[in-house]
């Protein structure tokens, strides 16, 4: 006794199911393309105060040492490990003599000042305001900016480092400003001493 053929219906049916998972099947198999990588962030338009040098030296094989604003180990990140923020930027200042105020003054591309404890629009946030009768800084003398996170913002970011009081100290005041974008650091050493020439040195660039 012969079967049944099934209805029309029910082969067209299967058969269309079966062309479905062949074409599952095969799309499985297809290779996607990656997208395109994100070209690097890298600082342009580099510009210094007169007569301040611009390094971006390091040394790979270095230990990283602690509040002395410098990327020892030439890992792309300064004084890490030293219970400071870091970012994919970062900006920090330190100075040896206790007494004296130094402000580290960072505008993001917006224009937007950093603060301690509060992120500007575009996302970098101060740390610490040294020197600090309350003994946060513990005669470390460091400042930091860095952005919280997140792609930075592209255009100009400007970077103030400014002598505010001498209190007693001995001028000029050497400040080692170091600053980190991408995975990049650039160092340079300031001597600022108080009048209007000299109590301020500034970096810019462009992202």
């Amino acid at each position: 006794m012969r079967t049944p053929a099934p209805p029309r219906a029910s082969r067209l049916a299967g058969r269309a199911l079966l062309l479905a998972g062949c074409a599952l099947l095969l799309a499985g198999c297809l290779e996607v393309p990656p997208p395109p990588p994100k070209p690097p962030l890298e600082a342009k338009e580099i510009q210094v105060s007169e007569g301040v040098g611009l390094e971006v030296a390091c040394t790979p094989t270095g230990v990283e040492l602690c509040f002395d604003a410098l990327d020892n180990n030439c890992n792309g990140v300064i004084d890490e490990g030293c219970g400071l923020h870091t970012g994919i930027l970062q900006f920090t200042i330190a100075w040896e003599e206790a007494d004296a105020d130094v402000d580290l003054n960072v505008y993001d591309a917006s224009g937007e000042l950093a603060r301690v404890g509060e992120p500007t629009a575009g996302g970098l946030m101060k740390d610490r305001d040294c020197p600090r009768v309350s003994g946060e800084c513990q005669d470390q003398n460091v400042e930091n900016v860095f952005l919280t996170e997140g792609e930075p913002a592209r255009g100009r970011y400007r970077v103030v480092v400014r002598l505010d009081k001498l209190n007693g100290a001995t001028a000029p005041v050497r400040v080692r400003l170091s600053a980190r974008v991408g995975h990049r650091s650039y160092a340079m050493a300031l001597d600022l001493s108080p009048s209007a020439a000299t109590e301020e040195k500034s970096f810019s660039f462009t992202l």
